[in-house]
């Protein structure tokens, strides 16, 4: 095995470029590549390659959430961010739900496989923890934990046979440079720690790459 660490310098046309940059690029065209294949794939091809994997999901949330008895874990995600209120992120992002709009739903998080949204119901294939889960996400006014903020959006997750595999609520405030998010997702507590420390980092992803998006839009 070598001992000596590798050192990688690179130069574009003798300009000298540093690693940031070349990863930025990476970042940049990796988006690219699964935009390019998630739309090329479509919703019914990828419930279909990804059967195994939410199959297997399904037997273990429902274990789960029948060890649990009612009982949840919560773990809660915050961020602040300028230059942005919560009317204008909200009429964006509800805009793209209202609309179905599969390529913002999906461009959020690397990790987001299919968004069907219609009616009073969000389709979702995404990853929990580590394992790509198939569950649907009804949004209604019922929080499941006290809040002060003045707006706010909770939603129920459930898998297809109807079992509660989680509980989010979605907070919003504006602050004199432009708002703050907390979001709250809540697990059945005989979960394991992957799931609710995996959400917190998927929410910091998807909320950000979101307030992007809507930042751009308007």
């Amino acid at each position: 095995m070598p001992t000596t660490p590798l050192t990688v310098h690179t130069a574009l046309d003798g300009v000298p470029q540093p690693r940031e940059a070349v990863l930025a690029w990476e970042l940049d065209r990796a988006r690219a590549a699964l935009h390019l294949l998630k739309q090329r794939l479509g919703d019914d091809r990828m419930r279909e390659l990804l059967t195994p994997d939410t199959t297997e999901a399904d037997a273990a949330l429902t274990t789960w959430a029948h060890a649990s008895r009612g009982r949840w874990r919560t773990a809660v995600t915050e961020l602040t961010a300028t230059g942005i209120d919560a009317t204008r992120f909200l009429t964006w992002w509800q805009g793209r739900l209202r609309a179905g709009d599969r390529t913002a739903l999906l461009a959020a998080n690397p990790e987001h496989y299919l968004a069907d949204s219609t009616a009073d119901r969000v389709e979702i294939i995404e990853t929990l923890g580590t394992t790509p889960t198939r569950f649907f996400l009804r949004f209604h006014d019922d929080v499941p934990v006290p809040t002060t903020f003045p707006t706010h959006i909770a939603g129920t997750g459930t898998l297809a046979d109807g079992t509660e595999i989680l509980r989010v609520l979605h907070e919003f405030a504006d602050t004199p440079a432009g708002l703050r998010i907390r979001l709250t997702v809540q697990f059945p507590e005989a979960a394991p720690d992957h799931l609710p420390t995996g959400h917190q980092w998927h929410f910091a992803c998807e909320f950000t790459n979101w307030l992007r998006a809507a930042h751009t839009a308007a």
